[in-house]
């Protein structure tokens, strides 16, 4: 998971528009759950209240709005008016960042789930057992005795 300290400006509205993007990210966000996808609406929505009126940021509204395509060059245009808006406003870039490592440490594990994830507080244990024929006995308090056929003497 990335902290939310080291969540770049850029980073937090290639987010904002990842599900609009031409690039390979537009089509890994049409694989997003719609838990995910409300987030990036929230995110983006929260930049588009507080860049209102900028002209480069509303025409970039427009393109969304429409449902076109976001290019990488029009995200990078609005980063520097994100920038300035998050250092005026320290609550603002808080909630963004909050939001933004929320996306993505939920995209990362949907990521990730394809294989194991383990997400695990204390001590874990990987168990792999080959031989499926074999009695599989879990057991850590002492020695364990296994009699096939005849009973022990």
């Amino acid at each position: 998971m990335a902290d939310p300290v080291t969540l770049t400006v850029g980073s937090i509205a290639a987010l904002a528009f990842t599900k609009f993007l031409e690039s390979s990210a537009g089509e890994a966000a049409k694989q997003l759950t719609p838990a995910v996808l409300d987030k990036i609406d929230t995110l983006r929505q929260a930049i588009w209240a507080k860049l209102r009126g900028i002209p480069e940021v509303d025409a970039l509204k427009v393109t969304v709005e429409k449902g076109g395509p976001v290019s990488e060059q029009q995200v990078q245009l609005l980063t520097p008016y994100l920038d300035a808006a998050m250092k005026a406003d320290p609550a603002f870039a808080q909630e963004l960042r909050q939001l933004a490592s929320e996306i993505n440490q939920e995209i990362n594990i949907q990521q990730g789930s394809g294989g194991e994830v383990w997400n695990v507080i204390g001590k874990a244990e990987k168990n792999e057992f080959i031989d499926n024929k074999a009695p599989i006995i879990k057991d850590n308090t002492g020695t364990i005795n296994i009699s096939y056929g005849q009973p022990p003497a």
